[in-house]
């Protein structure tokens, strides 16, 4: 079970880092949707997420991390933010393999193992990075593809 979150996990950092990095295309205080949020937001939000579920995992530390366009005010900002969360990730990764993906957490609406949680983590990612690439497209901007198996 390990190996197939490790590489769930490894792939989907891969394939997202290169869709955050087009946000240097355009301007992160984008709203392609009215009422909706920022793109920078959003990518903000899909970074943190990440970590947030990892460190939780590991670190049994369940606080959410401060992200806000104020702080991350540039494309270059958030990428940078992406890079150093995702090598994080991938670290956090390397001690999961050292826990017991059956145990379960009680801390949550309902219980749910730590294999259960990494799962979510990588649903909740993939919606926002859904989320990104549809803006990108409202926006005029055609997302980087995504080397699927079939």
């Amino acid at each position: 079970m390990y190996e197939l979150l490790r590489d769930a996990v490894r792939r989907h950092l891969d394939e997202t880092l290169p869709i955050i990095g087009q946000l240097a295309e355009i301007n992160i205080m984008s709203k392609p949707v009215p009422g909706g949020r920022e793109i920078g937001e959003v990518a903000l939000h899909l970074i943190r997420s990440l970590e947030y579920y990892m460190r939780g995992i590991v670190e049994a530390f369940w606080e959410p991390l401060p992200y806000t366009l104020e702080t991350y005010n540039t494309s270059e900002a958030i990428i940078k933010l992406a890079e150093n969360v995702f090598k994080r990730v991938s670290e956090y990764m390397y001690f999961v393999r050292l826990m017991n993906l059956k145990e379960k957490i009680d801390t949550f609406k309902r219980p749910a193992t730590l294999a259960e949680i990494i799962l979510e983590m990588l649903e909740h990612s993939i919606h926002h990075r859904g989320q990104i690439t549809v803006y990108y497209r409202l926006l005029e901007i055609t997302p980087n593809t995504i080397s699927y198996i079939i």
